[in-house]
């Protein structure tokens, strides 16, 4: 084995009085000290741990519905005790596990029914437990006031100091809506660029909405779109669009996380512009069927629902199956090689659809 060469100085005694036979130090080259960095096992340092969070909430909720939302806890001391409650709410005690880094649990949301007259609130949420006390806020606004929304987190709207968001919507009401359309005069349709928001359906690097006459707002999830859409719609322009057309894609059916709270985002975005004075044309662009047949029945039930809640709302339906064609078709790129959504001609005729659309 070979050693490595290591360069050591030698320090010899001196007598007094007597000459030295050491050699005289080089000042134009000075002795190079080495210093070696101790393994990090001998230093591991102190270990970060997250703090109390809410890390799911619903994005849309009915003004007499009652609902929850999740929260996340770091376990620093197994076994100990502690709180969480809304402030001046009823207090939810729990106890530290052992043999985990985290835990979760569910709160009841605060009643929507706090709002009153008001256009929002934010409520804050305290966690009372040894040395990792925090307070986490939630922001509660009205559908029908602006939206704060500024990003998502893990798929989850937020406000721009990182606040939960959750709309407060009223339930569709037809007897309540004959009599505000007879007693109200019509909103006008306002003359701004239209808007499409949502999936936009690329393949092959391509997209149907590639030159359409139109604000386009990529907004995409997979297992959320509509909380995508949501945070895309938050800043309207002035003058408000003409036309919007959301296309939700299929991301959440490959996702497997769809549920019908999607079309939910369909009220609040109408109950949004009515109190905005305006009433743009609004359009529901459905997605193309998915190639893979397992997906079927939840297409078919998303499907549905979605159209129920257009319909609910008067918006217009279009349906991008239909232009698409048949998906073993439209989908094809070469024998037994398909895109995800529909390309070559198949989406030149969706590009088609959509342009009539946003007249």
């Amino acid at each position: 084995m070979r050693l490595p060469l290591l360069c050591l100085a030698l320090v010899l005694p001196v007598t007094a009085g007597e000459p030295s036979t050491a050699p005289a130090a080089n000042l134009d080259n000075p002795p190079v000290v080495i210093q070696t960095t101790p393994s990090p096992s001998l230093a591991p340092g102190l270990r970060i741990w997250p703090a109390p969070a809410f890390t799911h909430w619903p994005a849309v909720v009915y003004r007499d519905e009652p609902r929850n939302l999740a929260f996340a806890l770091p376990v620093r001391q197994p076994g100990v005790s502690g709180t969480i409650a809304w402030q001046g709410g009823a207090v939810l005690p729990f106890t530290l596990p052992d043999h985990a880094d985290r835990i979760g649990g569910l709160l009841d949301l605060p009643s929507p029914l706090l709002l009153g007259s008001d256009s929002e609130r934010r409520c804050v949420a305290e966690v009372r437990m040894a040395e990792a006390n925090a307070d986490l806020a939630l922001h509660l606004v009205a559908s029908s006031a602006p939206w704060p929304h500024v990003k998502l987190r893990e798929g989850f709207p937020v406000d721009a100091q990182d606040a939960p968001v959750v709309l407060v919507d009223e339930r569709f009401d037809a007897a309540l809506a004959r009599r505000w359309s007879l007693a109200q005069t019509p909103l006008p349709r306002p003359t701004g660029t239209a808007l499409i928001v949502g999936d936009p359906l690329e393949a092959l690097g391509r997209s149907p909405w590639d030159g359409l006459a139109a604000d386009r707002r990529p907004a995409t999830d997979e297992r959320y779109p509509h909380h995508a859409a949501l945070v895309a719609l938050a800043v309207l322009p002035v003058p408000l669009p003409r036309t919007i057309i959301w296309c939700p894609g299929n991301q959440v059916v490959r996702g497997g996380a769809w549920s019908a709270e999607e079309g939910r985002l369909i009220g609040a975005l109408t109950h949004r512009l009515i109190a905005l004075g305006a009433k743009p044309k609004l359009v529901l662009a459905l997605p193309p069927d998915h190639l893979e047949s397992r997906y079927q029945a939840i297409q078919e039930g998303r499907r549905d629902a979605l159209v129920q809640e257009a319909v609910t709302y008067q918006w217009t339906v279009l349906d991008l199956n239909r232009a698409a064609g048949e998906v073993a078709v439209a989908n094809r790129v070469a024998e037994g090689v398909f895109t995800t959504y529909p390309n070559g001609e198949s989406q030149a005729r969706i590009h088609a659809a959509l342009a009539k659309a946003l007249e």
